[in-house]
């Protein structure tokens, strides 16, 4: 594929070799969440989502391990191999205990990342945690941070259970923030929610017939990366098509990816990208008497479609269809 017809008009977040840094924290002092709160903000990172544990021996940090798929939105973090999830569990949880004796740890803390910006513990955060805590002595709280804000879920020791408070704002930043890795641009101050936000921004970006839109963004949906591709670029495999857009989404921390153009064989091969999951939407579009109106958009909207999802999804199916096929009881999927 040749980037040299690409025209990246608007990138969010440029390159920061500081990310790529190893960061030791050996040593350092825990002596409050606030201790804490400072200590974790170096691993704000608007791109990809990492898990840590940081282990403690009274209150002092004696080492830390990460874990991160590189993906925006998520982060496997049991990579022990077993076919059973169960006993995968049991066997990290095991590794982890392990790791505490031999490094003479009696607590540790949990720690990750939102890319989106939203400090929120999500229902697998908690989920995760409580499991967590309940099979490895020792937990002190989840951390959950990113740009400005953090949520924090700890344990009732009385009540036994999770208590969780959601963005907290951080009174005062070190010198490292990932607010300032986001470039200014007009817009920065757009978000895509739905078609109509694409139609509007299409006004806004006119650019020559000869050229479609590509527009990546985050989980909250804030732009993230604004392209500029030709109508040729439509034409290769849609497995090449959908390699690029993930790969500009791992660059940028975007989940969603949307196509918009005046061009209509474009627009034909745009939304079977988004039935194979490449895109969450696209639409065809004209601009008369100084507004962009919507032709016709894909055959479902699916502004909230994460492609890493439905990529896995379909993935996944492909798979399977393959088994079955090369067996005698095949049947078609759904």
């Amino acid at each position: 594929m040749s980037e040299i017809e690409i025209k990246t008009i608007y990138n969010a977040i440029p390159e920061n070799e500081n990310m790529k840094k190893y960061i030791d924290l050996k040593d350092i002092k825990i002596k409050s969440r606030n201790d804490l709160v400072k200590t974790c903000q170096v691993f704000r990172n608007p791109k990809f989502e990492t898990f840590r544990i940081i282990y403690m021996r009274d209150n002092t940090i004696v080492n830390y391990e990460s874990v991160t798929s590189r993906l925006p939105n998520t982060c496997e973090i049991f990579r022990v191999r077993s076919k059973n999830p169960y006993l995968k569990s049991i066997r990290a949880f095991e590794e982890i205990t392990r790791r505490m004796y031999r490094l003479n740890a009696n607590g540790y803390y949990l720690e990750h990342n939102h890319p989106s910006g939203n400090a929120k513990a999500s229902f697998e955060d908690i989920r995760l945690t409580d499991k967590i805590s309940k099979n490895i002595k020792g937990f002190r709280g989840h951390i959950i941070i990113d740009h400005g804000t953090y949520a924090f879920i700890e344990k009732d020791m009385k009540e036994n259970k999770l208590i969780v408070k959601n963005n907290i704002k951080i009174e005062s930043l070190p010198d490292i923030n990932s607010n300032q890795m986001i470039r200014e641009n007009p817009l920065l101050q757009k978000n895509i929610r739905c078609r109509n936000d694409l139609a509007r921004l299409m006004y806004d970006v006119k650019h020559s017939t000869h050229y479609s839109s590509l527009i990546l963004t985050s989980a909250d949906s804030s732009i993230r990366l604004y392209q500029e591709v030709p109508n040729t670029f439509i034409n290769m495999n849609y497995r090449q098509i959908g390699g690029y857009i993930k790969n500009r989404c791992i660059d940028t921390g975007s989940t969603r990816a949307f196509l918009a153009t005046t061009d209509k064989p474009f627009f034909e091969r745009a939304k079977e990208l988004v039935n194979l999951g490449y895109a969450s939407d696209c639409l065809a579009y004209t601009v008369l008497n100084e507004k962009a109106t919507i032709i016709d958009g894909a055959d479902k909207e699916f502004v909230d479609q994460d492609i890493f999802k439905s990529i896995e999804v379909d993935d996944r199916k492909r798979k399977i269809e393959k088994i079955y096929k090369e067996s005698s009881d095949y049947i078609e999927l759904i």
